[in-house]
Order: C-alpha cells, then sequence, then structure tokens
C-alpha cells in the first residue's frame, strides 16, 4: 500500500536529486561568471595604469624579514614619492614589505590619475577567483536543496502523523472492546 504522502515523499527524493545535479553546472556557470568578470576589471586596469617606482621618504615599520624571498612577506606601509602619467609628483603611503629603508625604491602600481591602487589580478588570482566563487555557489545552492528538502519531508511527516491521530481516533474505540 501506497499513500499519497509516500508519493509525494519519492516525488520529493527526485526533485532534491535532481536540483542538487542541477546546481553543478549554475555553480560552474557562476565561477566562469566570476572569472570574466575579473578578467575585464583586469584588462581595463591594464590599460588605465601601468608600473612605476616611488621613493621611499621613510623607513618602513616593521623589522627586515631574513626570509624577505618567502612567497609572503610581510606587507607594511611607508611615505613615498612617485611621479604620476602626466609628470606630477605625487606623495602617499605606497606597500613596502617591512623593514624597507628610506630612500630606497619600490614598484607600485599607478592608476591613470597617478594615484597608487592595487594591481591588476595576475591569471592565477583570476583562476582561484572563479574556483573559489564555483566552490562556495555549489556549497551553498547545495545547502539550500538540502535545507529546503528537509523542511518538505518534516511537513510530510507532521501530515502524516496527524493523519494517522485521526485514523487511530476513528479506529480505537472499536479496536479497545474487542479486547476488553
Amino acid at each position: 500500500m501506497c499513500r499519497a504522502s509516500d508519493r509525494v515523499e519519492g516525488l520529493l527524493i527526485a526533485v532534491t536529486l535532481v536540483a542538487a545535479l542541477v546546481a553543478i553546472p549554475v555553480a560552474i556557470g557562476m565561477g566562469r561568471g566570476a572569472y570574466a568578470d575579473g578578467a575585464a576589471r583586469s584588462a581595463a586596469q591594464q590599460a588605465a595604469g601601468h608600473w612605476g617606482t616611488a621613493k621611499l621618504l621613510e623607513s618602513a615599520p616593521g623589522s627586515v624579514d631574513p626570509g624577505q624571498d618567502a612567497p609572503n612577506p610581510v606587507t607594511t606601509y611607508a611615505r613615498a614619492r612617485w611621479q604620476g602619467p602626466n609628470g606630477a609628483w605625487s606623495e602617499g603611503d605606497v606597500p613596502v614589505r617591512a623593514g624597507t629603508g628610506a630612500g630606497s625604491t619600490v614598484r607600485i602600481w599607478v592608476d591613470a590619475a597617478g594615484q597608487v591602487t592595487r594591481p591588476p589580478l595576475t591569471p592565477s588570482q583570476l583562476s582561484d577567483k572563479g574556483v573559489a566563487t564555483a566552490i562556495t555557489a555549489l556549497m551553498g545552492l547545495e545547502l539550500g536543496i538540502v535545507v529546503c528538502s528537509l523542511l518538505a519531508r518534516w511537513s510530510l511527516d507532521r501530515r502524516r502523523l496527524a493523519a494517522w491521530g485521526q485514523e487511530w481516533e476513528r479506529v480505537a474505540p472499536r479496536w479497545g472492546r474487542k479486547y476488553h
């Protein structure tokens, strides 16, 4: 015997599985979109800015780390002076390795207005961003699908229990008389 709620539950399981599978290409599309958006933004930054050099007016706070060639050296900010694309000199804080001495020259990314900004993302950073977006989107979509499925199943179980209670109230008095 199969109740209507059992058929609905079977359909719910099938819909949940299909939704979980559909979420995969959706998440991949979101990752590709994030990559494409980042690539377009990076290309615009490349066209509008350039690498330049700045001369430090003060020593950077912190000490010189013997592992300066490490992949992630400690970065801090120090006052520096640089020339913008229009030839005007600017002064401000620039990112440098901790402990870099006054008078040192450092590479900076300068935008069209002559301001120091973050450099455009590299191709590997863009790929990382796309992959991270896809994974995060997939996890979020799958979590949403599971939560919705559990809520629907909880609702079905409540209806089944209520129906069972009503059936029991109808049958229990007759059943009780037979055996007492």
